[in-house]
């Protein structure tokens, strides 16, 4: 017989068609020996030997069940994140952990929202410690400013607000037992600006006396600056108040600005030999409005007060100036600043939150503009975080246009923010706030329709719906609406 011959089978009359099937398998097997062998090693599987189960790796023994000695295993899927946010919407973030201070509740991931931005940069999550809180009035962008700052305070950190405009962190300092320095006419406090301010552990004495002298110079420049409208000064005016401030310094170890302006409208000796006798009257005239006019009384005596580094927290009260000049706001916060770089650059001062509320009122002074611009970049050296509390990216437009240089530099802080909080933002705002904040469209979406007392965080490259916490005891400190109920 032919070995076609052989592998001819018969199906009895009525017989099923898989049946049929299955001697057609048999024959196969018979003509192929290994399919044979590998048969029996199934059936010494699936009878248990070596410790296999029976039906092990082979499968079911049924027909058209698809055994064989391997499992079937897919390949797993790749994606990038960017890939799976589009693909799996609804796949949620796993947080920052719990480490931090409590803020609220991420809305998508129905947990508990930590933030921290020492841990978080230890950790790699930020490059930078600095933070952004953007939002329309009565979105709760002051609630969650205060609500960082407060119960991080509780965790060992330290805060201080260079100035407070409208009075809403003098309730804070209170409550957790910081300090308030409240300036403006008719207060008690004196403010010295040429103070040297807390000294550095890590400075020698020749050290601290060149980090002083610069700062009362480079502060006096800003002041006549600012009293002449951003115009520069002559390279004589420079060298008329430098030779005011070393002959001040020489006669006397805690100078004030009247003597200094003392000197300048009678100039020494040397000084006329080096700028002749009218070389600093124009500088004298232009210092002489933070004695007299609307400065007086504010910061033209020694200091009645004196910037604690060791207090939780302090808070520079300039309440009392609203409605004042902007000159006499723009030197309250250039005092408090001055104090605030001598505490925050002493490295024994501890980890720090630096905040600056009404944003846009301190980016538009440039002195301010160059402070913030140092502390933002220096800020890992000093161990401090930023805290930059505004309404709208489009306040920028009140500084400059686009090819202002102010107004980039300003812009440049925002950008370089790893920390970004969105509260509420009107439609027509959106623009502006996407392209210096770096937002998606599904998330502009979202910063539209944010009820009250929820943001959107940006933390580096990731992303939260958080709602903030409050108690019944915190709303009565950090809540501003109590005049509207």
């Amino acid at each position: 017989m032919t070995r076609a011959a052989q592998n001819v089978q018969y199906v009895p009359s009525g017989g099923k068609r898989a049946w049929k099937e299955r001697r057609r398998e048999v024959g196969r097997a018979d003509s192929q020996p290994w399919v044979g062998a590998l048969q029996k090693i199934g059936e010494a599987l699936d009878a248990g030997l070596d410790g296999v189960e029976p039906g092990g790796d082979w499968g079911s023994r049924e027909p058209d069940s698809l055994r064989g000695p391997h499992r079937l295993r897919l390949a797993p899927h790749r994606a990038s994140t960017m890939t799976f946010a589009a693909a799996y919407p609804f796949i949620t973030e796993s947080g920052l952990g719990h480490e931090g201070t409590y803020i609220g509740t991420d809305v998508f991931g129905s947990g508990a929202f930590s933030y921290d931005p020492w841990i978080l940069y230890d950790k790699g999550v930020i490059n930078g410690p600095s933070i952004v809180v953007i939002g329309t009035v009565g979105t709760g962008k002051s609630m969650c400013g205060k609500s960082l700052v407060a119960r991080s305070i509780t965790l060992g950190r330290k805060a201080a607000v260079a100035s407070d405009p409208k009075g809403e962190w003098v309730a804070v300092a209170n409550a957790v037992g910081g300090k308030v320095i409240s300036v403006g006419p008719g207060r008690a406090a004196r403010v010295n600006p040429l103070d040297a301010g807390p000294r550095s552990s890590a400075l020698s004495n020749a050290q601290w006396q060149a980090v002083v002298r610069q700062r009362r110079r480079y502060l006096l420049v800003a002041l006549v600056s600012l009293m002449r409208q951003g115009m520069p000064l002559h390279p004589v005016e420079h060298t008329a108040l430098d030779m005011a401030l070393m002959e001040t310094v020489a006669q006397n170890s805690n100078p004030t600005l009247p003597m200094v302006l003392d000197h300048l409208l009678n100039p020494s000796k040397e000084t006329i030999g080096l700028v002749g006798r009218d070389g600093g009257t124009a500088v004298s005239h232009s210092l002489r409005r933070t004695v007299s006019g609307d400065l007086e009384g504010m910061f033209d005596a020694p200091s009645t007060v004196a910037f604690d580094a060791d207090a939780p927290m302090m808070v520079m009260d300039t309440s009392a100036l609203i409605g004042a000049s902007e000159q006499a706001l723009s030197l309250a916060a250039a005092c408090g600043a001055t104090w605030l770089e001598a505490a925050v650059t002493n490295p024994d001062g501890g980890k720090r939150l630096v905040v600056y509320d009404e944003g846009w009122r301190m980016l538009a002074d440039p002195y301010m503009l160059a402070k913030m611009s140092e502390q933002w970049r220096l800020a890992r050296t000093y161990g401090i975080a930023n805290l930059l509390i505004m309404h709208k990216v489009a306040d920028l437009n009140e500084i400059g246009d686009s090819t202002s240089g102010h107004r980039q530099k300003a812009l440049g802080l925002l950008t370089e923010a790893d920390t970004r909080i969105i509260y509420r933002q009107k439609h027509d705002a959106m623009r502006l706030t996407k392209e210096a904040l770096g937002l998606t469209e599904a998330e502009c979406e979202h910063v539209e329709n944010l009820p009250k007392g929820v943001g959107l965080w940006k933390v580096g490259n990731r992303s939260f719906i958080v709602a903030n916490r409050v108690t019944t005891d915190e709303l009565e400190v950090f809540g501003t609406d109590e005049r509207m109920i």
